[in-house]
């Protein structure tokens, strides 16, 4: 009986560990897929934050050889996006140099702990580049 009983508890305890592990791998399964699908919606925009970065630079050159009209309030917002493009373009690129694969064996905490706060990262690094995008975007229509 005290066997059978010890026997018992022995599987409880493997059985509620083994159910806490797989909860413990879901929970930062499901934190670590939040981060590249947020890192995947705006890797591919690099190309275009690139393109129109180079955009505004160019325009903003040419008004600044106009020696005819002050156009300097206006390269100098031109130079300003551009710039906004260009640091939202480097926070990409600085956030995967930054990013590590998680170890094997890292404890459940520091595991959800490194991917919070890598949500939290890729998360700014995505909203400057949209951000960045759309202003430039609406002040090229504007200013075609």
């Amino acid at each position: 009986m005290i066997l059978q009983l010890r026997n018992l508890l022995i599987l409880l305890t493997i059985t509620t560990i083994s159910f806490a592990c797989n909860t413990d791998k879901k929970e930062q399964q499901a934190l670590f897929e939040e981060v590249m699908l947020m890192h995947d919606e705006v890797m591919p925009k690099m190309g275009n934050l690139r393109a129109l970065s180079a955009e505004l630079s160019q325009k903003a050159d040419s008004l600044a050889l106009d020696s005819l009209v002050d156009y300097s309030s206006k390269v100098n917002e031109m130079r300003n996006l551009s710039k906004k493009l260009k640091d939202a373009n480097e926070g990409m690129m600085e956030w995967m140099r930054q990013y590590e694969q998680v170890e094997e064996g890292t404890p459940h905490g520091e595991v959800m702990q490194y991917l919070l706060e890598q949500r939290k990262l890729i998360k700014k690094v995505r909203d400057d580049m949209l951000n960045s995008k759309d202003e430039a975007e609406k002040y090229l229509l504007e200013n075609s």
